[in-house]
């Protein structure tokens, strides 16, 4: 949105989203241009203007945070500091307002393309070295751990990436199980600090499997399969049916743990025919697949469960 509109946003949107679910946790990140004096005052009466609005914002500098690392979700929530703000350059940066600055506190990937992770500082491609510190700066004395945003974009107009989030293209198409969830590991060996994201940035939020994908990373469970597929790099669980040309199970031996790829606790992936891999369930096998697993309620940010889903509808067909 634009500033114009940011007021109406806030009091017509988010406000009341905030309301009726007093768990959720929002994160806005500004991008700004203009007279840093003008923006200021602006905002400050803006923010005084929508009081439901500003009792929430996050403060990173609260005394009641000095003996954490990042708080938990839980903790956020109980504090009712449940808005972050950040902003991509130092225009509206402000300590009393409590908007970070997005380079002190996040590492990111290139946003150009969903195939290799590189950095979002691209004169730091092919260095071998981590892409940030792992700590954070600019924030007085806290050395929290860093905070990875998975930027997943494969364009830079909107009607380019919608043709290619489509639920029928291959892997499931870019929001798909068969290429975002691969990618997550494999940012998260990219970057350096084996950190997992954060947060992950995706065009048309609502097409594909993201909230599965993301549900899955926090919570375990089963790894999706049924999209289409070439080879077994299409797919979530590393497995094609090269008859079928569809992602399913990956068979696997006593020595794989933790479990078969595409299948749930109990269960196991065994050939069934036509080159066609089935989970049957086994009743002597009790493993639970924990890969990843863990309640976000329950841990701080650094253990790596993902936060949200930056949000980026593409509502114009614009250059980003």
């Amino acid at each position: 949105v634009t500033y114009s509109w940011l007021k109406d946003v806030i009091l017509y949107e988010i406000i009341p989203f905030l309301n009726e679910d007093s768990n959720a946790i929002i994160t806005i990140d500004l991008e700004t241009l203009g007279n840093r004096e003008l923006l200021m005052r602006e905002l400050r009466i803006l923010l005084y203007q929508t009081s439901d609005f500003t009792r929430r914002i996050f403060n990173i500098y609260d005394e009641r945070w000095d003996d954490y690392e990042w708080p938990t979700v839980q903790q956020m929530i109980d504090a009712d500091q449940r808005v972050i703000l950040i902003s991509d350059n130092g225009l509206v940066q402000s300590k009393q307002l409590g908007i970070m600055l997005r380079a002190n506190i996040m590492m990111e990937n290139h946003w150009d393309g969903v195939g290799e992770c590189i950095p979002r500082n691209t004169n730091m491609k092919n260095m071998n070295i981590p892409w940030s510190w792992r700590v954070i700066s600019g924030t007085g004395t806290r050395r929290w751990s860093r905070l990875f945003t998975m930027n997943h974009f494969c364009c830079s107009t909107g009607i380019e990436s919608l043709k290619r989030v489509q639920p029928e293209n291959i892997g499931g198409g870019d929001n798909g199980w068969g290429i975002l969830y691969p990618r997550t590991y494999a940012c998260t060996a990219a970057n350096g600090l084996s950190l997992k994201p954060n947060y992950i940035a995706i065009d048309w939020v609502h097409i594909g499997d993201a909230f599965e994908v993301v549900h899955h990373i926090n919570f375990g469970g089963r790894v999706s399969t049924g999209q289409r597929c070439e080879t077994g790099l299409d797919c979530a669980t590393g497995s094609c049916s090269i008859r079928r040309k569809v992602c399913h199970c990956q068979r696997c031996d006593e020595d794989a743990r933790p479990g078969c790829s595409g299948c749930a606790g109990g269960e196991e992936c065994l050939e069934v025919g036509d080159g066609v891999n089935k989970c049957i369930f086994n009743a002597s096998d009790t493993f639970y697949e924990a890969r990843w697993n863990c309640a976000c309620s329950g841990i701080s940010w650094r253990d790596g469960c993902l936060f949200t889903i930056l949000l980026l509808f593409i509502a114009h067909l614009q250059h980003r």
